[in-house]
Parts: C-alpha cells; structure tokens; sequence
C-alpha cells in the first residue's frame, strides 16, 4: 500500500539506506570543518559533538513529520483489523525504514564510537537496536512503524536542543570570556529546553510508546500470531514484540536518570546552587 509520502520497493530499500546515510556522513565532515574553524569556542571546542547534534535535531524532525502524516492520516483500510496493521506492506513504510536504517547504520553508530563523548553505552544499546528495527521494515513495512520509527521522535527534538545548549553553557562558562548576558540566555534557554525536553519524554516515551506498544501493537500481534505461517514475517512479527517491550524498559531506565538529575541532583543539591554544586 501506498500513501501520499515518499515510497520504496524491496529491491530499492539499500538505495535508500544508502543515500540517507552518506547524506549524513557527508553533513557531519562538512559541519564539523565548519565549527572547527570557527572563532567562537562553543562551536569548535567539540565540533563532532555539536556537528552530531545538529544532524541528530534535523534527522528527528523529518522522521517525526513523516511518521505523524503516516499515523494520524492512515487510509481506513489500512487500519480495519489487526491483520492489515500488522501485515499490510506500507511501501511508505519501507522507505522511512530504509533511511532510518542508513543513517543511523552508517552515520550515528559509527559517529558514537568516533567521537570520545558520544559513547553512551546506553545511547548505543538503543541505536543498535532502532538500527535493528529499522531493517525489519524490510521484511514487515507494517502501519505500527509509522510510531515507531517516526512519531516517537517528537521527543528527541526538544532533547537535542537541550543537549547543544547544555554543552554551549559549559564550554562558554569554561572558555571565561563570556558575557555575563550571553552566559545567563544560555542557561536561560537551557533551562526552559530541559523542562520541554522533560514534559516530550514523559509524553512521548513513558506514555505514549507503552500504551501503543501493550495496548496496540501487542494484541494486534498476539491476534494475527497463530493465523501466520512458519515466515521470515512471522519471526520478525516475534522480535518486534520482543524489542518494543525492551524499549519500554530502555526509557523507564533513562526515566529514573531524569529522575535523579532534576529532583534528587538538583532539587535536594546545597544551598549555593546547582552550578556551584556542579563546579566544585
């Protein structure tokens, strides 16, 4: 089935996952010799790094454009029973998962490792495995993805701002030539970032992705199980289940994170302030 979006065959997804992850590489090279050569150490002090963000904010909004469009305006028979949510091959689908795949196959991960502050063990276990997820569209472009890969990200959007201003704020009250107004509007911003980036994570990850995942994709997928033969389809429909129930641990995991940074690291912190606190 096909929708009024970008659409890919089988034979077309490498093309795709190709194209979505040179794209990225070639962006990354480009912008990181930008910031390198910039004046202005809050962009060439880790050039990787805001280079990776900048990709990461702009790779976030399309996907969550594209899996909103494919979500909230779905053909009627498309979503009629479980079977044609789980089963029906979404050619959309299928391209979004290809370029999800590329770029972070051959972008993100290799990224990670590159630059020293982006190995995150548990960012990595999660690329990893969207990477892993995002093949699966090759075998089963299911309705479903179009959460999975796309709209979930809306979160990641406000979280990539956040992380950018944050590492501003610190490499501008480290570089000690900045201004008082300009270190005050970084903070300032990185503050109101962190609350949306907050609110977007409970939203999205904590209560959308688990009553999607257990109230939706699980019973359609228990539902159209015992009617599947022995398939690559059928396995992939059973590591699915198993991977979104994995990513709901993931985020209630980074969940207990937020958790500690904000109401035990910097509600419960000494008096002076967090930043006093933090530089000491």
């Amino acid at each position: 089935m096909t929708l009024a979006l970008p659409a890919c065959s089988t034979a077309g997804f490498p093309l795709i996952a190709a194209a979505g992850g040179f794209t990225a590489i070639g962006l990354q090279l480009g912008l990181q010799a930008l910031f390198d050569r910039s004046s202005d150490p809050i962009f060439s002090k880790a050039a990787g790094v805001t280079a990776h963000s900048v990709i990461a904010a702009l790779f976030c909004i399309f996907v969550t454009g594209f899996g909103c469009t494919g979500w909230f305006q779905p053909p009627a028979a498309l979503v009629a029973s479980a079977a044609t949510r789980v089963l029906t091959p979404v050619d959309s689908v299928r391209w979004l998962a290809a370029f999800g795949f590329g770029v972070i196959g051959l972008w993100d991960i290799p990224t990670c490792f590159a630059v020293p502050e982006l190995r995150k063990p548990s960012f990595l276990i999660h690329h990893f495995a969207m990477a892993a997820v995002a093949a699966c569209g090759l075998a089963l472009p299911s309705y479903y993805a179009f959460f999975f890969l796309g709209v979930v990200e809306a979160s990641s959007i406000p979280l990539a701002f956040y992380e950018g201003l944050e590492r501003a704020y610190d490499v501008a009250s480290e570089a000690g030539e900045c201004a008082p107004e300009r270190c005050e509007r970084l903070k300032s911003l990185r503050d109101n970032t962190q609350t949306v980036a907050t609110f977007a994570f409970l939203f999205t990850r904590l209560y959308l992705f688990t009553r999607v995942t257990f109230f939706g994709f699980w019973p359609d997928a228990r539902a159209v199980l015992p009617l599947m033969l022995p398939s690559a389809a059928k396995r992939t429909v059973k590591f699915l289940m198993g991977a979104s129930a994995s990513f709901v641990a993931l985020q209630f995991f980074w969940f207990g994170q937020i958790v500690q940074q904000i109401f035990i690291a910097k509600w419960f912190a000494p008096k002076g302030g967090g930043e006093e606190a933090g530089a000491a």
